[in-house]
């Protein structure tokens, strides 16, 4: 956990630096604080051993097998991952090699949709460690790469290339099968949202909760046989997960901007899409209850509540208000990442540098 909070402190700094010297006017999306978050990350993504992550054992002995889970197609309908494997084994590249090639994809693909769409980058990278995707990141190598060309196919989506955002879902596909829940939302990229409305659709997802019974049955009869073995696990879901990521859009809507305080006439569209995805996010948790497959289904939607919360904050005229935002965005994820990561699923906190497991 030493490494983490030494991440997170240097982030903290660099925000505090540029606060106090006044000669230092940078903007909260300058692109200095892309770099400085992003290279300082990349760092302790690459660096780590093998033993930081319950699954990287795992891929590491896959990648070591590059050639033989090809040749008897192990994974026979996500076979990207299995040439993706293969072209870099023949590179002769070390493992370690290969997590800083899948980590720079991840560090590039956060990055750029943060440089693009994040109001304070700082505290969207703080969030992406402490309540975003981060865990998943070091341990789940093969849905982290399909997660990571779904953050492309957003960005794309959100310029209004719809040809690539369906390439990247489909590359993505090829990575992990799961991705394809991602299309959901090419159907909600024309929905605009106000307080009103926003309220209104909050409510209708909240209600879905009573029914997920009935829904996930339907659900079962239509996914494909191979991952009946994941209904057969037993569901659960932390409670105080669940709320969280109910409370995050409602604490939005709270703060939520009038349409006159908003810069562009296309930051309607870029708010209204993060809001309806942090509502899908937990809607999907709903859903994970009955069945614990679409736990890892909500790392794709997750991510975007580092880019909603910011813009929130950044929008609030009040200076008071917007403060006590503030620290409560930086406290209370804080809180959760220390109460969470300590002997979590993921087994990321006992984190060791590479050069630590070398006789």
């Amino acid at each position: 956990m030493i490494v983490y909070m030494t991440l997170l402190s240097y982030w903290g700094f660099i925000a505090f630096l540029v606060n106090v010297n006044s000669r230092l006017s940078l903007k909260y999306n300058s692109k200095l604080f892309t770099i400085s978050a992003g290279v300082s990350l990349f760092l302790v993504m690459a660096l780590k051993g093998e033993t930081v992550g319950t699954d990287t054992l795992a891929y590491s002995n896959e990648y070591e097998n590059a050639k033989y889970y090809l040749e008897y197609l192990l994974r026979p309908t996500e076979l990207g991952y299995s040439y993706f494997n293969f072209v870099i084994k023949k590179l002769d590249l070390s493992f370690q090699s290969y997590l800083g090639i899948i980590s720079a994809i991840v560090v590039i693909s956060v990055s750029t949709l943060y440089r693009l769409h994040s109001k304070n980058i700082l505290m969207s990278f703080y969030l992406h460690v402490t309540i975003g995707i981060f865990a998943m990141t070091m341990t789940g190598l093969r849905q982290t790469m399909a997660i990571s060309l779904t953050i492309f196919a957003f960005i794309y989506l959100m310029r209004n290339k719809n040809l690539l955002f369906f390439i990247f879902i489909l590359v993505a596909y090829f990575f992990h099968n799961s991705s394809l829940v991602f299309l959901l939302v090419f159907f909600l990229r024309k929905i605009r949202i106000n307080k009103r409305t926003g309220f209104i659709i909050y409510v209708f997802c909240s209600l879905l909760f009573v029914c997920r019974g009935f829904i996930a049955s339907l659900i079962m009869q239509i996914i494909p046989e191979k991952y009946t073995r994941y209904m057969l696990d037993v569901a659960y879901v932390n409670p105080l997960l669940i709320i969280v990521v109910m409370a995050i859009p409602l604490a939005c809507l709270l703060l939520w901007p009038r349409a006159s305080d908003l810069d562009n006439e296309d930051e309607p569209r870029i708010m209204s899409m993060l809001f309806l995805l942090s509502c899908l996010n937990f809607i999907i948790y709903f859903f994970a209850l009955e069945i614990s497959l679409f736990e890892r289904m909500s790392f794709y939607f997750m991510i975007y509540n580092t880019v909603l919360i910011p813009n929130v904050i950044q929008k609030i005229k009040h200076k008071n208000i917007r403060a006590i935002a503030k620290v409560a965005s930086i406290i209370l994820p804080l809180l959760q990442f220390l109460i969470s990561t300590p002997g979590g699923s993921m087994g990321i906190d006992d984190y060791k540098f590479f050069w630590e497991l070398e006789d």
